[in-house]
């Protein structure tokens, strides 16, 4: 169980994030220290050579003043007294040949190597290396009146014993640096992670039941998860949305279906349960073939919605004009409207033309024809306007219908949608769905006005034909970036 526990904790994005704020500590850590470090060695290096410059000066000072014996002396009383732990002194004759010595208390070197090299100038140093260490003397030289050659040296015993204990300063305050690292990395880690631990807490309601009531708690602090937690509320209202648009839909298009089918049952039990006859089961086919087309007519009409609001049906773009399209969509309901005893009216000039998909529009048109006509009592009016109007060609169809309550206004687009008005009437609730997705499909715009009782005005503006090329404004339209 630990094992488990701790390979799902490893995979985690907190110790993830835990560790990478660690590092990256460490690293900054480390090179701080590797700068400190360098830093601090130079300054003890040049605090070396400044001791030993010191020193050549004051030995050579005392040999002016006295000779090689009162030299002798006080490097016998300064060794005594542990001020020349480090140091090495050198006195040699003119040809450079070792006439005292004082050797360092630590390492050990090659003082003979001294007596092989030559007398160097002002201002250069030697470096002379131990013996079997990696240790090296910084040794500064002068020549002394007589012509004999004073040399000081300085091992770096002072400087590794300090610096060696500003390394082990440096591992005890990594070790703490680390464990606060560690610390303040899984805090601030927690920290930013709530608003993903909110989401992840709030989703396993809406992964176990189903539903999508559920919503990220903000925190009103309007940072980047604030807008994150925003938004996904907002898709999740939508989604929520969606949801009940697609249950109401299924249960409409169970219900439309359950009619017809039910029909198309009753009509074929009914021939079979009857006398052989011919002419009973030439009606009663008739009565199937029927049925089954107003099946085929609602799936149809959703297929096509769907292909035009998805962008998967290719529009077959041309010059369409705008006179011949409304008489022909007039002349398929003109007998319609002469049963019904309606008035329909068109008002359309000539030479007036747009770009588009001629049967996908008069598929729309005659829908919105034939919705005007259903819901216009006896004795009523509908009337076609269409005006050209600049670049767009305005389509306005008003009749002295029943009209649309105020209520399902913003509701007669959906899929299915009927008020209670339209119950009364036969249809599927689809053709105010499929007129509004074509209309969008040739970047145009349809808006519905209506007065209770008193009837209806759908206004369609559409894109005109471009008067000077005589070609449409375009060649094809890209419905999947409507």
């Amino acid at each position: 169980m630990s094992s488990k526990f701790l390979r799902r904790f490893h995979s985690t994005f907190g110790f993830r994030m835990t560790v990478s704020f660690s590092l990256a500590f460490i690293v900054i850590s480390a090179v701080l220290f590797g700068v400190a470090e360098y830093l601090v060695s130079s300054s003890l290096q040049v605090n070396d050579r400044v001791a030993v410059e010191l020193k050549l000066r004051e030995y050579a000072d005392e040999y002016r003043l006295g000779s090689a014996a009162s030299i002798k002396q006080e490097i016998s009383v300064e060794s005594n007294s542990g001020t020349l732990r480090n140091f090495m002194i050198r006195l040699a004759d003119a040809k450079n040949q070792t006439i005292a010595l004082k050797q360092p208390a630590e390492a050990k070197y090659d003082f003979k190597k001294l007596e092989q090299g030559a007398m160097p100038a002002a201002g250069i140093w030697i470096r002379l290396k131990a013996i079997d260490e990696d240790d090296a003397l910084d040794i500064a030289s002068t020549r002394l009146p007589d012509g004999k050659i004073l040399q000081v040296g300085k091992g770096p015993e002072d400087r590794e014993e300090i610096l060696n204990k500003f390394e082990n300063t440096f591992v005890e305050v990594l070790v703490a640096v680390i464990l606060l690292s560690l610390v303040g990395g899984f805090v601030l880690s927690r920290q930013a992670l709530r608003p993903v631990r909110g989401l992840i807490n709030m989703l396993g309601p809406i992964i176990d039941t189903g539903s999508v009531k559920a919503r990220v708690p903000l925190r009103g602090k309007g940072d980047e998860f604030e807008e994150l937690g925003l938004r996904f509320n907002q898709a999740l209202e939508r989604i929520d949305t969606l949801v009940h648009g697609m249950q109401a839909s299924m249960d409409n298009i169970a219900h439309d279906l359950r009619t017809p089918m039910t029909r198309l049952r009753g009509v074929a039990e009914m021939a079979l349960e009857s006398e052989p006859d011919v002419e009973t089961y030439r009606e009663a086919l008739s009565d199937c073939l029927e049925e089954s087309e107003q099946v085929l007519r609602m799936l149809n009409m959703l297929m096509d919605i769907s292909e035009v609001e998805t962008g998967s049906v290719k529009l077959d773009v041309g010059s369409v004009d705008v006179f011949v399209l409304m008489n022909k969509v007039c002349d398929l309901y003109r007998g319609v409207a002469e049963e019904k005893n309606i008035s329909l009216r068109l008002e359309c000039p000539q030479e007036l033309f747009i770009p588009g998909d001629r049967d996908r529009l008069l598929q729309a048109m005659a829908n919105l024809l034939d919705n005007a006509l259903k819901y216009t009592p006896p004795n009523g009016t509908v009337d076609v306007a269409v005006v050209g109007r600049d670049e767009e060609v305005a389509v306005d169809i008003r009749d002295s219908g029943m009209g649309i309550p105020p209520a399902d206004l913003g509701k007669i687009w959906d899929r299915f949608f009927r008020g209670d008005t339209s119950r009364t009437q036969r249809g599927l609730g689809l053709g105010l769905s499929l007129v509004r997705a074509v209309i969008l499909a040739h970047k145009g715009t349809i808006k519905v006005f209506s007065d209770l009782g008193k009837g209806t005005h759908v206004s369609i503006l559409l894109p005109a034909q471009s008067l000077n090329t005589g070609k449409p404004l375009v060649s094809r339209l890209n419905i999947s970036q409507m």
